[in-house]
């Protein structure tokens, strides 16, 4: 099959439209009036789910929290405080079917943030429930398992939306907005021809397990392993299968296929267990190379100039291949977490904490300029090259790198109630909102299932790779289906005070 499955291609699958495809008249949402609340109910309450309760879905007025639901009890009372179960009715419970069953008419969402091998049954059943689901990534552990859920939504003709927060930042949308481009405005970025991105730390990834903490019995069922295993699941390639790939890389991998508009081709990857070998089962330092094939059908393919004279067009816009290198480390931060998108026009480094910045290049810039020196006379241009060679043997050649970095221009934007975006944790809340008003409104979010299939599918893909030692051809048959799927590439318009005149010519047609 041909890899060539492209934005352009889902769309005409899908049929779908800028805000995503209708639900399907199978399903049978709640009827929400416009000040109702969506009534979610949390399972699996530690690290990721409390961050949910304390920075997002507590924060949303358009959510009601009504139950918890947590195998460990510290989680779970924890979890319960935060969002207010002293003064308010709000349910606990170990076992989420359960829940399920006694709360059927009093929940109508539930989100998902328990680790990454139990994702696929809570997801399913609670599909099946007739629940409204927000599933923390990876999606599931298998791409199987991942396409049984993209299948699961088509049956009911329902939805999920997964924890890919980076598609509610305001930054990013207008990140992949300038780098996109449109029919009627060419990308900031110009060609696309390379992107890097790491997720860096210095520390175990460990969490805290207590030393002298004994299971009650209503928590020995679930917890069989042992609280070490339980907390600290990502150390654990059984139970996280990937380990920084399946918890990091995957949000990054998103990003790219997001900015570019398609999936990778293929992958090699490696990794290893180098420098904690406490006992972890997944590598603590990995490295990936992805391509990505742009044909001239694809959406992203952006034609060139020739700025030589070896050149010739017919030749350089050819199709090509964009690379990602990929790296997550755990014995070094100096280089944090971003992506960086770079182009022959400029880049746009991305960063959740520090926000997103666009970097023109003064060789784009200077380059018709230096083709109208090329055009000059022989002698003009003897003399040019004469003096160039000059400079660089006398060290004096003109740092682009450093020029360009100096003209770096912060991208400021506003968020979805119209404030100035400077808090990077108000996203959390923002992702949740969208989440209720999908539900309320009968819209398809901008994380939906076939997001969450493909950041899964090329995270895999990497475990393949590195399990067999080879490249990795990634078959688009992994994430096609023959019927209707959402659309995975969109994104929202926020406007931005430092491109604000162009911005508005093209609000009406970003997708």
């Amino acid at each position: 099959m041909s890899s060539d499955v492209t934005r352009r291609d889902f769309i005409k699958i899908a049929g779908s439209t800028a805000a995503g495809i209708a639900v399907a008249t199978t399903w049978s949402p709640f009827a929400y009036a416009a000040n109702e609340k969506v009534r979610v109910a949390c399972i699996g309450t530690g690290g990721q789910g409390g961050f949910h309760i304390r920075n997002g879905l507590g924060l949303c007025p358009e959510v009601e929290i009504v139950a918890i639901c947590d195998v460990y009890l510290q989680n779970q009372n924890e979890a319960w405080k935060i969002a207010g179960g002293e003064k308010k009715d709000i349910k606990r419970y170990y076992d989420y079917k359960r829940m399920l069953d006694e709360m059927k008419d009093g929940i109508d969402a539930v989100v998902i943030a328990t680790p990454l091998y139990t994702h696929f049954q809570i997801t399913m059943d609670c599909l099946d429930a007739g629940k409204f689901v927000f599933c923390e990534k990876t999606l599931a552990y298998t791409v199987d398992e991942c396409r049984q859920v993209v299948e699961k939504c088509h049956e009911k003709g329902t939805w999920l939306q997964v924890g890919h927060q980076r598609r509610y930042n305001p930054e990013y949308n207008k990140a992949v907005w300038l780098a996109r481009g449109s029919d009627t405005r060419q990308s900031v970025v110009g060609r696309i021809n390379h992107v890097n991105a790491q997720w860096h730390r210095n520390n175990d990834w460990r969490r805290p397990v207590p030393a002298d903490y004994v299971l009650n019995e209503e928590e020995k069922p679930y917890i069989t392993e042992g609280l070490e295993k339980h907390l600290n699941w990502r150390l654990y390639h059984e139970r996280s299968r990937g380990g920084l790939i399946t918890e990091l890389a995957t949000h990054q991998l998103d990003v790219t296929a997001w900015a570019l508009g398609q999936m990778p081709a293929r992958v090699a990857a490696f990794g290893g267990i180098d420098y904690w070998r406490d006992g972890r089962t997944v590598d603590d330092n990995i490295v990936m190379l992805y391509e990505y094939d742009i044909k001239r059908t694809s959406g992203s393919f952006a034609q060139i100039p020739t700025r030589n004279d070896f050149q010739k067009r017919s030749e350089i816009n050819k199709d090509y291949t964009v690379r990602l290198t990929y790296s997550s480390i755990c014995g070094n931060a100096r280089r944090d977490y971003s992506e960086h998108i770079q182009g022959d026009r400029g880049s746009v480094l991305l960063t959740e904490q520090k926000g997103c910045t666009f970097y023109p290049e003064p060789a784009a810039k200077n380059a018709e300029k230096e083709w109208n020196k090329r055009q000059a006379p022989a002698a003009e241009a003897a003399k040019d090259a004469a003096g160039e060679a000059k400079k660089i043997v006398a060290g004096e050649t003109r740092n682009y790198k450093d020029e360009a970095y100096e003209l770096g221009t912060k991208i400021t934007v506003f968020d979805d109630r119209g404030e100035p975006f400077t808090n990077p944790l108000v996203v959390d809340r923002m992702q949740f909102t969208s989440f209720a008003n999908d539900i309320r409104n009968n819209t398809v979010p901008k994380a939906n299932q076939m997001v969450g299939l493909m950041s899964a599918v090329s995270g895999f893909a990497a475990v393949e790779a590195m399990e067999k030692g080879s490249t990795v051809e990634i078959d688009p048959a992994l994430y096609a289906f023959d019927f209707e799927t959402p659309d995975p590439f969109r994104y929202d318009f926020f406007e931005d005070p430092n491109f604000k005149k162009p911005a508005a010519k093209d609000a009406t047609k970003a997708s």
